[in-house]
């Protein structure tokens, strides 16, 4: 076959998957249903610096975290009600569930009637939404602790606030790197939750009991990044990041034992790992100097195939990855053998794909995954007056319909792939130690970091 012909067809196929995804919302930048003195206060509103982070679905209304992580952000947790037709260009986002519980008191002292920073929302059974306020701005130059991290419910049927937990500091230092979470939550009863939070700072994973009230916190070598994996490409900038764990996904419960399977990966790395439910919900196997054989490896997803968030859909036991440097989401079976031919591209979109980094499942069926181009600001410039950050669904039965993913569809190979072959060209590159700009990249990093960068308490000088 010739090369031009097998573009042409590779064009074809993807654009055929794509047709399925939908596109939802799309901004160029950011803004605020908040009161005009507070758009037009000193470091009140600056839109440059004001990016989505998260995004969860629930009865047509999407969430949208947007991360203190620059001045100049009004709101951290806001809602968009969809309106058809799609997608909704431009919506100003309207705080959530008001303006007074993302208002940060002006001296940032600490108070619990209000939240500081949420990065990825999600939304449970019980029609309840969760997220970690890490407690922190984490503005280059200034990293400011405000508050102890806490983990936050919301009830969506009334829109109030029903739970906030104070992590305690024996289970986390600081709300640094407390970027995803994941909800387990008993099938008949609503006050029996488990949520796991990936600290991608620390490589530990927080566990916190609902029922009890209780936080702890494994440490586990799997939670690493893969020092192999750690280079990134993304329109043609090159960079390093070190971020560890960074999500977890849930299986069903099991039949018999009625624990999960949780899925897990760092951000830089192409392996998957998992463990069971049974161990992470046991506070005293958190103590364990020693873990045997409970944290299993998967196997390899394949080259270039870092993700940043993946999850499981309970219905067909597929799970979708977004993929960060193929600028696209893939999808596996979870009962075939891991294997990067068991996978399967859903979509891809070179051109508004810029690093995605968020994904999730509703309870209709769709995934929902969204793209924020954080790189182009890190690294090049973000132009506001171009689309930046999107918002995409599918129907998750469409999607994966004729491909290896679909359960009707045989596997391609019939054993797991443990670890890379030699045609991965996989390689090591040695930098010279120094600070570096990113989301990783030592104990303060994120957006710029360095001598003076530390969190503080108190206010910018």
């Amino acid at each position: 076959m010739k090369p031009t012909v097998a573009i042409l067809l590779l064009v074809v196929l993807v654009a055929a998957v794509g047709g399925q995804v939908e596109e939802v919302l799309k901004w160029q930048k950011v803004q605020y249903d908040v009161p005009a003195e507070v758009l037009q206060a000193e470091n009140g509103y600056i839109p440059i610096g004001n990016v989505p982070m998260g995004a969860v679905h629930h009865k047509n209304r999407v969430f949208v975290a947007v991360a203190r992580r620059r001045w100049g952000i009004p709101s951290t947790l806001n809602v968009v009600d969809l309106t058809a037709p799609l997608p909704n260009d431009n919506v100003v986002l309207k705080p959530y569930p008001n303006f007074a519980l993302n208002q940060l008191r002006s001296d940032l002292q600490p108070d619990a009637n209000r939240i500081v920073t949420v990065y990825r929302p999600r939304v449970d059974r019980c029609d309840r939404l969760w997220f970690v306020d890490t407690g922190m701005m984490e503005i280059p130059g200034n990293f400011t602790i405000v508050q102890r991290p806490s983990v936050w419910a919301i009830d969506l049927k009334t829109d109030t606030p029903v739970h906030r937990f104070e992590i305690p500091k024996e289970a986390v230092e600081t709300g640094y790197g407390l970027t995803s979470i994941t909800l387990d939550v008993d099938p008949t009863d609503c006050e029996k939750v488990f949520v796991y939070i990936s600290d991608l700072q620390t490589y530990r994973m927080v566990v916190y009991d609902y029922a009890n009230r209780r936080a702890w916190r494994f440490l586990h070598n799997y939670f690493f990044l893969n020092p192999l994996e750690g280079d990134y490409q993304i329109q043609g900038i090159n960079f390093a990041w070190d971020d560890g764990i960074f999500s977890i996904a849930l299986s069903n419960p099991d039949p018999v034992t009625k624990f999960r399977t949780a899925y897990f990966h760092a951000l830089s790395s192409n392996s998957e790992f998992t463990v069971s439910t049974k161990v992470l919900r046991n506070e005293t196997a958190s103590q364990r100097g020693y873990h045997g054989s409970d944290f299993k490896l998967l196997g390899y997803r394949g080259s270039k195939a870092q993700s940043s968030i993946h999850a499981f859909d309970p219905e067909t036991g597929v799970i979708f990855f977004a993929l960060i440097q193929q600028n696209a989401v893939s999808c596996w079976d979870s009962n075939k053998p891991f294997a990067p031919q068991n996978m399967a591209i859903v979509y891809k979109n070179d051109r508004d794909i810029v690093y995605p980094n968020d994904l999730s499942i509703d309870q209709d069926g769709y995934v929902w995954f969204m793209t924020n181009s954080i790189i182009k600001l890190l690294y090049a410039e973000l132009k506001l007056d171009e689309f930046n950050f999107f918002v995409w669904r599918a129907n998750i039965k469409q999607v994966i319909k004729g491909t290896v993913c679909d359960p009707s569809v045989p596997p391609n190979v019939h054993m797991g792939q443990r670890f890379g072959d030699e045609n991965n060209n996989d390689r090591v590159t040695f930098y010279e130690f120094k600070d570096k700009h990113g989301p990783g990249g030592g104990p303060f990093g994120g957006w710029g970091h360095g001598a003076g960068m530390g969190p503080t308490r108190g206010r910018r000088p």
